[in-house]
C-alpha cells in the first residue's frame, strides 16, 4: 500500500478487511417509499461503477491514489456483481422531486445470529439539470450485535448543473459498517450529506467529493456515537478544482468507555480554484478517561485567493451548564444527557428534511441515554 492510503487509513486497522470478500454473500430487505419512476433496484455493475470512478478521479492533480485501489472500494468491486445490491435513483432534468424518497436497509434476523455475513451495496444517484431531490437511507439494526459480519454500502452522487441534492444516511447496524459516498458537483450544484453514526460495533466512512465547476456548493455534517469498544472513523477528501466554489464541514463526536474515534478533513484547492470558500470544524466530547478521540483537519492550499478556515475541539461535558440545570431542579444525571443531545440534535436541526428530525432526536436521545 503507497505512502497516502497508509497516511488515510492511519486510524482503522486494515486488517479489519481481511477475508471479507470470502465471507457468505447475504442480501438486506430493501424497502423504498417514493414514486416507482424515479428508481430501480439494480447494482451497479462493477464495470459501470469503475468507470464511474475513473470519470471522478480525470481532474486529479495532486497525486492522490486512484480511488478504485482504495481498500474499501477495491473490496466492494471485488464481489461479483451477482451477490451486490443496490438502487439506481435517476431524477431527470428540471423534475423536484416532491417529498423525501426513503430507503430502508434491514438485515435479516437468519443471517445475523449465524454471523460472518457480507452484504455488499453499489447506489448510483444521478440528478439531471436544475432538479432537486432528498433522499434518506437507513441502515437498521441486526438482530443482535454481530460484528463479524460486514455492510460495504458504495454510492456516487453526480450531480448536473443546478441540481439540489439532499441525502441523509443513518448507520445503526451493531455491525461492521463501511461507508463510502462518493459526489461529483458540476456548475452551480447543490449537495448536502449527513451521515448520524449511532451504533455500530466498527465503522469507517469515507466520502470523497469533487467541486468540478463554477459555482457549486457542498455541505457535509455528521454525528457518531460510540461506546464500549466501537470504533468511528471518518475521513473527508474535499476536492475543490474550480473557482467560486464553496463547502462546508461540521462533524461532532460522542465517545465513552474505551470506545475511539477518528475525523480525518482534507480540503485541496488547486490552483486555479481562486475565490474558494472553505470552513471545516470538527467538535468532541470524551466521557471517559478510557475513551479516544484522534482528529485531524488538513488544507492544502495551491491558489492564493481563497477563504478557508479549519477547527478541531476534544472536551469534556460543561460543568457550568450542569451546575446551572441542578440549581433548576434538574438531576446531574438528566442534565448531562440534556447537555449531550443539545451538542448532538445541533446537526439534526440543520437539516432540511423535517420530516426526520423528530424520529432523529428520538434516536439520540435513546443512544444517549445508555452511554
Amino acid at each position: 500500500m503507497d505512502r497516502i492510503l497508509k497516511e488515510r487509513y492511519k486510524y482503522t486497522p486494515l486488517a479489519r478487511l481481511d477475508g471479507f470478500t470470502a465471507l457468505r454473500g447475504a442480501q438486506a430487505e430493501i424497502e423504498i417509499e417514493a414514486n416507482t419512476c424515479l428508481y430501480r433496484r439494480e447494482a451497479a455493475t462493477t464495470e459501470e461503477m469503475t468507470e464511474l470512478l475513473s470519470t471522478a478521479e480525470r481532474t486529479n492533480e495532486n497525486g492522490e491514489s486512484s480511488l478504485v485501489g482504495d481498500p474499501l472500494i477495491a473490496g466492494n468491486l471485488a464481489v461479483a456483481d451477482g451477490e451486490a445490491q443496490g438502487l439506481r435513483i435517476d431524477i431527470p432534468d428540471r423534475f423536484q422531486a416532491a417529498g423525501v424518497l426513503y430507503v430502508h436497509l434491514r438485515y435479516p434476523a437468519s443471517a445475523a445470529m449465524e454471523g460472518g455475513v457480507r452484504y455488499t451495496q453499489r447506489n448510483v444517484i444521478r440528478v439531471g439539470r436544475d432538479a432537486a431531490v432528498r433522499i434518506a437511507v437507513y441502515h437498521h439494526p441486526f438482530a443482535n450485535q454481530d460484528a463479524t459480519s460486514v455492510v460495504n454500502s458504495l454510492t456516487c452522487i453526480e450531480a448536473a448543473s443546478g441540481a439540489e441534492v439532499e441525502v441523509i444516511e443513518v448507520a445503526e447496524t451493531r455491525a461492521t459498517y463501511f461507508g463510502t459516498i462518493i459526489s461529483r458537483l458540476h456548475r452551480d450544484a447543490r449537495v448536502k450529506t449527513t451521515v448520524i453514526d449511532l451504533d455500530n460495533a466498527f465503522l469507517r466512512r469515507n466520502q470523497f467529493v469533487a467541486l468540478s465547476e463554477t459555482g457549486a456548493d457542498c455541505r457535509l455534517e455528521g454525528v457518531y456515537v460510540a461506546d464500549e469498544e466501537q470504533h468511528a472513523d471518518n475521513y473527508i477528501r474535499m476536492r475543490h478544482l474550480a473557482g467560486h466554489c464553496t463547502s462546508r464541514q461540521l462533524f461532532k463526536g460522542v465517545v465513552a468507555d474505551a470506545a475511539h474515534a477518528a475525523f480525518t478533513g482534507h480540503i485541496y484547492v488547486a490552483r486555479d480554484a481562486q475565490h474558494t470558500e472553505a470552513l471545516q470544524e470538527n467538535h468532541n466530547i470524551v466521557l471517559t478517561d478510557g475513551a479516544r478521540i484522534d482528529t485531524r483537519p488538513q488544507l492544502e492550499i495551491y491558489a492564493d485567493d481563497v477563504k478557508c478556515n479549519h477547527g478541531a475541539t476534544i472536551g469534556r461535558l460543561d460543568p457550568e451548564a450542569i451546575y446551572y440545570m441542578r440549581q433548576r431542579g434538574i438531576p446531574t444525571d438528566a442534565a448531562k444527557r440534556l447537555q449531550l443531545e443539545g451538542f448532538a440534535n445541533e446537526i439534526i436541526d440543520r437539516s432540511r428534511i423535517e420530516e426526520l428530525n423528530h424520529l432523529l432526536h428520538e434516536k439520540i436521545a435513546k443512544r444517549l441515554l445508555h452511554i
